[in-house]
């Protein structure tokens, strides 16, 4: 079974296949999903390389508040849940928020 993972990374696509023992950054628009999903996902990863400044601390990502960050890793269990969805039983999708929400806190 593919796995998918959901990792925002500087620069990268936000979406990784895992397949046994091999681990490829595929562009969004590349899986088999909605167009209005995938396109959403690459607007979420640019939103995480905007956190980055690559010329002076290029290895620190820093967001304008908490309540951004926040809304961010929220975007991001939203976008695995609807991964879920759209990729069906025949995917395990992974995303590891940096916070930990609760049930009544999910999109």
């Amino acid at each position: 079974m593919p796995q998918l993972r959901l990792l925002p990374e500087i620069q990268c696509w936000p979406t990784w296949v895992q397949n046994g023992n091999s681990l490829e950054n595929v562009k969004p628009t590349d899986l088999p999903i909605s167009s209005d999903l995938a396109e959403a996902l690459v607007r979420w990863s640019d939103k995480w390389d905007a956190t980055y400044n690559l010329v002076d601390d290029p290895g620190n990502p820093a967001f304008l508040s908490a309540d951004d960050e926040l809304e961010f890793w929220c975007e991001g269990d939203c976008f695995a849940r609807k991964l879920g969805d759209e990729l069906g039983s025949e995917w395990a999708v992974e995303y590891d928020s940096k916070y930990q929400l609760p049930p009544g806190e999910r999109g």
